[in-house]
């Protein structure tokens, strides 16, 4: 028995494609104004996006129907609403990996004193999903929806060691930090190598802050987050850190279990 298929109207694929486009336009928008360190201007925003003005009025007056973006009256420039924030909160809250790490940060902070964050990779970035502070004087720590370049915190060494796209990785974010002469791409990716048979990444002292992180795997041999504790070099010198150490070896390998699960 055949089906009967019914005809595709003139135009319909056509409005589907532009709907698509119209979607994919208005999320830039909103990454833009989210993303930027104060309001923006409306020319920016096209000039950035390499969009119409009328193109990103429109549909910036959409997002601030719906609520996810402000206009500042003296000003007219665009900010994003909280409104944004509690959706980024939600998928937090809700993310597997961040679900599964919780009571595993909570032994460590216990059993350390010291400062746990959660980070996975997005994109070239580590995003920093959790954390727990030490309640300790002399405390250092990154707060969670914080973004970072993956070789520039420890758990980004962590996961980027076990990631198969690693050197592209690497080199993008080269590119992006030419006016740090401190990093090497090439002496980092022997580091990398170093972290894959050392079990766990380690940051250079800077500003008498230190942070060891550990990969949390997956079962298809990439990391699918990192656990660090960070504190300052006073407290966590050489014989505190072999045992802190031994407590994120422990503690992410025993997560791994929960993850692959997931």
């Amino acid at each position: 028995m055949r089906l009967a298929v019914a005809a595709r109207k003139p135009g319909t694929q056509t409005r589907s494609r532009a709907l698509d486009q119209s979607v994919m336009r208005a999320f830039s928008i909103l990454e833009a104004v989210a993303r930027a360190p104060a309001p923006v201007r409306l020319s920016d925003v096209a000039q950035n996006l390499a969009l119409q003005k009328s193109t990103v009025h429109r549909l910036l007056r959409t997002l601030m129907a719906l609520g996810y973006v402000d206009q500042e009256p003296v000003t007219d420039r665009y900010r994003p609403t909280l409104k944004a924030w509690e959706i980024g909160m939600g998928a937090v809250s809700q993310h597997p990996v961040r679900r599964a790490a919780a009571p595993f940060m909570a032994d460590l902070h216990a059993a350390t004193a010291e400062t746990v964050s959660l980070t996975v990779l997005s994109g070239d970035d580590v995003l920093f999903l959790d954390k727990l502070v030490s309640p300790r004087p002399m405390r250092f720590s990154t707060g969670p929806g914080s973004r970072v370049p993956a070789p520039l915190a420890a758990g980004g060494q962590a996961i980027l060691a076990h990631a198969p796209d690693a050197a592209a990785i690497v080199e993008r974010v080269a590119a992006r930090l030419l006016n740090r002469r401190d990093f090497d791409a090439a002496a980092f990716m022997d580091e990398l190598e170093a972290i894959r048979r050392r079990g766990y990444a380690m940051s250079r002292p800077e500003s008498d802050v230190v942070a060891i992180a550990a990969p949390i795997m997956s079962r298809d041999g990439r990391a699918a987050g990192a656990l660090t504790i960070s504190g300052p070099a006073s407290r966590l010198d050489e014989p505190q850190l072999a045992k802190t150490a031994e407590a994120l070896l422990l503690a992410t390998a025993r997560l791994a279990e929960t993850v692959g699960q997931i």
